[in-house]
């Protein structure tokens, strides 16, 4: 079967295709809101950014939200189980690492430390184009931001309220043969005068998951998914636009696949997500206001846990909610003096909700056993920032500045657990941060860029409370931290030299303070304490380390983000990029004792070369996904078992790997387009640093496009 995929995408591939009548080249989005709030060119700002527009992920067809950004410079995507996906920006992820849709936050009360499945519950139909900004958006943007900020802008109507009506849809179906997963989605959209309205749905199926040669089929992989969104736009002004959205997830059955034995194993039963937001974009009044952008939203992120332990016949069940209401305003003044100053607030609250029970397996009719939750059932977070950036421009437009400062309060409710006689939390925090950034137009094509910004990471229910086994031990309660700080300096330039040569290389460094790591807990004569978190296929019970959340003295990352292009002419392209980062941490109570900073990537890239065909409004391209082995590993690396399955000892960390992808698409009709990919030519066995399963093997992903006008 598979060869017969992959010899059916070899045809597709190098027969041409009908050319029909000329179809308009979709043009890339070159302009970016995430860096500063305000539409701006991308080329011109002073910030590390990048932009995944829409023609991009129609070429990539991607099925997941982590699969269209893991070609990304400077972005690793750690995957735990197929349904996941954590992006790495900086050396840094999780909670450090804020994601938004349509600038709403993500990011909530119990985001994990560690890696999280938060961008896979993200539909890839939906999403118009991603901005990645590297580097700290706390000012802009709050706490998590430390890593940087990835922005996913969905998609939502689209037409000219002069014109009376009009109608149109699309369907779009993705098939990828290493999991045996298809995915299909349809949407519709139109217009009455000034209301328009889109509404799509998507369903996916994935079975287990086939590695390569040394792997062969992954069990406790697959899952299925559905998602629906809805978005309406009503024009309430020449240039205001009011617009409602809702988008909702629904995964099933996904497995913690590096927890999960025939015997003891773990899956996200439910992992449910809706998000409604009203927003309003348009002119001020023109005296001082110029742009107004506000939005109030509601988001809901649900999870059902169960563990199977057969051994005991016992089925363990965890279910959390959180829900947020958020309030977003960002304004925007033209003053004397080419100055834009952007300012305004925002504020989200969550509510927690946390149960658990105990199941018998034999007797599933036995009234369960109450259990407490993995975090305080009733537990609440309060964020409120209110911030200002200043634009300012000299030199004819040639030196620009950006000074920016944010005020932040942020408030922890958490009940008393008197099971583990631990107190109830109650506490504020304020907190300040600024940055400055400056971007110098050397000539034509060529922008040198430097700053300095401050970030933070206020702690979170999670990491006040969270009680029971994780990748990193078994975790109990710590009420005393404080946040995460960093200052990041970073220099780099930007090219577009001559409409050939585009590309930037940045250099960055951070000083972080106050870390919040995992610390052993000791009994009074020092030995570290233990709990079971798991048996072996055997039936042997894992014996994890007791641990608790606790600020670190000082860490410290710096690395190097090269990405180039070069044009051969109006055919031919070259790509390349390459990350690198190292951190080091310094714990509390050494002595100059330091070690490697959790999960950084190793040095890892991407090279390519693409043909565009344009008689068929397409292209082929071949690249080599690789990086280098990562073995500066730490103390806490060594126990997870995402990069030392077989235990620490001897564990030397996570081997290199390079992944040959030949990529094209064609438009084969008007309004229907074909997409063709062979992964891992070579079959190689690779896993990316910290995932808890390895890359698919030799594969064929085939998608089709169909677009009604």
């Amino acid at each position: 079967m598979r060869r017969a995929l992959i010899l059916i995408a070899l045809v597709g591939m190098l027969t041409p295709a009908h050319a029909g009548e000329p179809e308009e080249e979709e043009q890339q989005f070159e302009t970016v809101v995430t860096s500063s709030r305000g539409e701006e060119e991308a080329f011109g700002s002073p910030r590390a950014v990048t932009i995944v527009g829409r023609k991009r992920l129609r070429e990539r067809k991607p099925d997941t939200t982590p699969e269209a950004l893991q070609d990304e410079a400077g972005l690793y995507m750690q995957r735990t189980n197929l349904a996941g996906g954590a992006p790495i920006l900086r050396g840094l992820l999780g909670p450090q690492v804020l994601l938004l849709i349509d600038g709403v936050r993500l990011n909530n009360a119990v985001t994990r430390t560690g890696p999280n499945q938060l961008l896979n519950t993200i539909d890839p139909f939906q999403i118009q184009r991603v901005e990645v900004l590297r580097g700290p958006g706390s000012v802009l943007y709050g706490s998590d931001a430390l890593g940087g900020v990835i922005n996913i802008i969905t998609r939502k109507p689209s037409f000219n309220p002069r014109q009376a009506w009009d109608l149109g849809g699309e369907v779009s179906g993705r098939f990828h043969s290493a999991a045996v997963a298809p995915a299909i989605n349809a949407a519709v959209q139109g217009h009455l005068r000034s209301v328009g309205l889109r509404v799509g749905g998507t369903f996916k199926r994935y079975g287990d998951l086939q590695g390569g040669a040394d792997t062969g089929t992954q069990r406790f992989t697959g899952y299925t998914e559905g998602d629906a969104d809805l978005s309406a736009a009503w024009w309430v002004g020449e240039s205001s636009v009011l617009r409602l959205s809702y988008a909702l997830v629904r995964q099933d059955n996904a497995h913690r696949t590096d927890r999960s034995t025939p015997t003891d194993f773990r899956r996200f039963t439910d992992q449910d997500r809706d998000l409604v937001s009203v927003a309003f974009s348009g002119d001020g009044d023109g005296t001082v206001v110029d742009q107004v952008d506000a939005s109030v939203s509601f988001h809901s992120q649900r999870e059902l846990r169960e563990r199977f332990r057969l051994a005991r016949d016992r089925v363990e069940r965890e279910r959390d909610e959180v829900n947020s209401l958020g309030a977003l305003l960002a304004l925007r003044t033209d003053l004397p003096w080419s100055n834009r100053l952007t300012y305004g607030f925002d504020l989200y609250h969550d509510w927690v909700g946390s149960t658990g029970e105990r199941i018998k397996i034999a007797d599933p009719t036995a009234a369960p056993a109450s259990v407490r939750g993995r975090f305080m059932d009733g537990s609440r977070y309060l964020q409120f920032g209110a911030y200002v950036q200043d634009r300012l421009t000299l030199l004819d437009d040639k030196l620009a500045l950006d000074g920016g400062l944010r005020v932040s309060v942020w408030n922890v409710g958490i009940p008393a657990d008197t099971a583990q006689l631990v107190p109830e939390v109650e506490t504020t925090h304020p907190g300040v941060v600024g940055s400055l950034h400056a971007r110098y137009l050397v000539g034509d094509g060529l922008n040198i860029v430097a700053g300095v910004s401050q970030g933070f990471r206020a702690p979170n229910v999670d990491d006040y409370s969270a009680t029971g086994c994780s990748g990193q031990g078994y975790d109990v309660p710590n009420s005393d931290l404080g946040s995460e700080k960093s200052i990041t300096a970073e220099a780099g330039v930007k090219l577009d030299l001559f409409g050939l040569l585009r590309g930037s290389l940045f250099y960055h460094f951070t000083y972080l303070d106050d870390l919040i790591v995992r610390r052993p807990v000791t009994d009074a004569g020092g030995v570290v304490q233990q709990q079971q978190c798991g048996t072996t296929a055997g039936g042997q019970p894992v014996m994890a380390d007791v641990t608790r959340r606790d600020n670190a003295d000082s860490g410290m990352i710096h690395g190097v983000e090269l990405d180039l292009a070069l044009d051969l002419g109006r055919r031919w392209s070259l790509f390349t990029w390459v990350a690198w980062a190292r951190g080091e941490v310094k714990h509390v109570g050494t002595t100059g004792a330091s070690e490697p900073l959790s999960r950084v990537p190793p040095v890892n890239g991407l090279a390519g070369v693409r043909i565009n065909l344009p008689e068929v409004a397409g292209f082929a391209q071949l690249a080599v996904r690789w990086a280098a082995r990562q073995d500066r590993i730490s103390a806490r690396d060594r126990k997870d078992l995402r990069i030392c399955p077989n235990g620490p000892s001897g564990c030397d960390g996570t081997d290199p790997y390079g992944v040959l992808v030949l990529r094209s698409a064609a438009r084969v009709a008007r309004g229907v387009r074909l997409t063709f990919a062979l992964e891992n030519l070579t079959n190689a066995t690779y896993r990316t640093h910290g995932s808890g399963i390895d890359g698919p093997g030799l594969s064929m992903v085939a998608g089709l496009e169909v677009v009604a006008p």
